[in-house]
């Protein structure tokens, strides 16, 4: 299923399908999204966001998976491993943390 996910600065996580060029799904952070990445042949998208908050979300229900918390101040960016076992991300706190995404399909 071809979809397209954009993040704003709102919170919102938007879910495009992409043959019907239609909103599929809408996410929400409590604060400005700026960074999105999905994870290799998956439905699930992660982002990172002002509020300090990591979530998984898994694009085809538009329902979130999980999420993490231990910063003190906004993530300002976060990648993962290549096997999407692992975020680590950058805030503004002036720490860097490492987070086992631990999902029930793990």
């Amino acid at each position: 299923m071809p979809l397209a996910a954009v993040a704003y600065l709102d919170g919102t996580l938007a879910i495009y399908d992409l043959p019907t060029q239609s909103l599929r799904n809408k996410c929400q952070h409590e604060a400005g999204i700026v960074h999105l990445q999905w994870e290799e042949s998956s439905s699930l998208v992660s982002t990172c966001s002002l509020d300090g908050a990591v979530r998984i979300w898994d694009a085809r229900s538009g329902d979130m998976v999980s999420e993490y918390h231990g910063h003190t101040a906004e993530i300002l960016d976060f990648t993962l491993s290549r096997d999407a076992s692992l975020a680590v991300t950058a805030s503004g706190d002036h720490k860097a943390k490492v987070f086992c995404l631990q999902r029930p399909d793990r």
